[in-house]
């Protein structure tokens, strides 16, 4: 929602273990599926980032209501929650812009919350408790990548949390300087895997930020609909996923699916 490391031998966590053999050793690629890479969304799909999202939305209500907007929390993310359903871009200050009717004071609003919530990034998120399990079996399909919408910080979370070992590529859009749902940071992801889209799989819990822009280039799709996200329905075509899990859990066989239809 928001804003990767290496670990050495030894004492490796699993993870770190798993990530060290992949290092040194070809992928274990199905030879019957075309699928040689799957990329990863990171917050809400990877990472609970559920309290990186309240503490944005509390700096958002303590900031509306320093200026005379009296809103209380519970409003605002029924607001937020609204906007995610209408697709609405950027959500935060277009949930603000509903109490201030001025764009403008919703844009001053915005530039005020980062410093706000500076380092919930980091202590707001944390890998979901199967997460590890997940990718350990989705690298039986593939190579693992991430493309996400993120800070570099975000590195910290997924080291600390142990799964840093499963990732061969790490986009993140403050690293790369483009962010989704632009189709840009999915070619430069498949440019540097050296990958053929119709050989990717995007797994992510948005329709309008993972599954409409990869499937636009001719990725394949898994949505975990999940999360504050849950209740986006497709507005166009382009939003269909090809396969739609309600957990993180239910990847694995997803993949299992797209890897039988190649």
């Amino acid at each position: 929602m928001s804003p990767s490391g290496i670990e050495g031998a030894g004492s490796l966590k699993p993870s770190e273990a798993w990530g060290l053999q992949k290092a040194l050793s070809s992928p274990p690629f199905r030879r019957a599926s075309m699928i040689s890479w799957v990329f990863f969304d990171l917050g809400g799909t990877l990472l609970d980032d559920s309290a990186l999202v309240d503490a944005i939305t509390r700096a958002y209500v303590d900031l509306l209501n320093e200026r005379g907007f009296r809103v209380t929390f519970h409003e605002f993310a029924e607001v937020r929650d609204l906007m995610i359903a209408r697709q609405e871009h950027p959500l935060f200050r277009s949930s603000a812009t509903t109490f201030t009717r001025d764009p403008a004071v919703s844009e001053a609003i915005r530039r005020e919350v980062s410093p706000r919530v500076l380092g919930a990034e980091v202590t707001g998120q944390h890998a979901f408790p199967e997460a590890a399990e997940i990718l350990d079996a989705a690298s039986r399909h593939a190579a693992i990548g991430a493309i996400a919408n993120q800070y570099r910080t975000v590195r910290e979370v997924v080291r600390r949390d142990g799964l840093d070992g499963f990732f061969r590529a790490f986009h993140i859009s403050e690293e790369v300087g483009v962010s989704k749902p632009n189709p840009a940071i999915f070619e430069l992801a498949l440019r540097e895997a050296g990958c053929k889209p119709e050989e990717a799989v995007m797994v992510g819990d948005r329709i309008d930020f993972d599954v409409e822009p990869a499937r636009s280039l001719g990725f394949h799709t898994v949505r975990i609909k999940w999360g504050p996200f849950r209740n986006q329905s497709p507005i166009r075509a382009g939003q269909r996923p090809d396969v739609e899990v309600a957990t993180l859990r239910e990847v694995p066989a997803a993949l299992d699916r797209l890897a039988r239809r190649g």
